[in-house]
């Protein structure tokens, strides 16, 4: 899975992102939509992995570009299951910005990056020359914030945030001649457990950085509180998510 976490994430973040996107609905319904099985690919910020080690075939070589140390930690922790089937796990613990230009793969994957809807035309042509067949992005396109991924569970008073489909933006600074070949989308629920209120409210005070004293941090704990569904382990929060899997296609199959 490509990330938007960057390297100024603490691991404490990294492995709560790593842990509720396994635990999700995500990688089964965004990877038969991929184009997968793949023989080798170019993952550009491969996050914790949770799509592309789905996706790939036997003796594949993935080479997973990501910066961040605790997601590099997840990532090879995939390595001896992978090296059964005889995948070869190649990592790249740096910045896309920094690739040298000679590294190319048949495919080249990028998921929930922020710089695909953030840069979207600075990044296209810096990734395009480097998938020889196809490139594929994995986009947020709900009708919500894609700030952080349990940020719609929130109403937008209190998260703030843009409303407007990422995959919006991305296509609309793509520009008319970079536009993808296909588009697909795929429904899917966040979900994350808390051990109790007070650990859900907390998370969300220190996602928005929000004073729980102030009149937003109390209408915040208080719609927590409300909100949450109890479970089996505690509570849960949970928000309704859309993936835009868009392709490219370079070189006929």
């Amino acid at each position: 899975m490509g990330s938007s976490v960057g390297a100024q994430w603490n691991d404490g973040l990294a492995d709560f992102y790593a842990h509720t996107m396994a635990a999700s609905g995500y990688a089964d319904a965004v990877v038969p939509l991929m184009g997968a099985p793949f023989t080798e690919v170019l993952d550009i910020g491969a996050g914790s992995g949770v799509l592309t080690r789905r996706a790939l075939a036997d003796r594949a070589v993935w080479r997973a570009v990501e910066p961040n140390a605790a997601m590099q930690r997840h990532l090879m922790g995939y390595s001896t299951a992978l090296t059964e089937r005889g995948i070869e796990v190649i990592l790249h613990p740096q910045a896309w910005q920094g690739l040298p230009h000679t590294l190319t793969a048949a495919t080249v994957l990028a998921a929930n990056l922020g710089a695909t809807h953030h840069q979207a035309a600075e990044f296209f042509d810096a990734m395009q020359p480097r998938a020889q067949k196809n490139m594929i992005w994995v986009v947020a396109a709900q009708n919500g914030p894609s700030t952080f991924c349990a940020a719609g569970f929130l109403p937008p008073e209190l998260h703030r945030a843009d409303m407007t489909p990422a995959v919006d933006r991305c296509l609309m600074d793509l520009g008319r001649h970079r536009q993808p070949h296909s588009i697909e989308y795929a429904d899917w629920e966040y979900r994350v457990e808390f051990s109790d209120v007070p650990q859900a409210q907390q998370y969300f005070l220190q996602r928005l950085a929000l004073d729980p004293q102030d009149s937003r941090g109390q209408a915040l704990q208080r719609f927590v509180a409300d909100h949450v569904r109890t479970s089996s382990l505690g509570v849960v929060a949970s928000c309704r998510k859309r993936s835009a899997v868009m392709r490219w296609q370079f070189e006929s199959p």
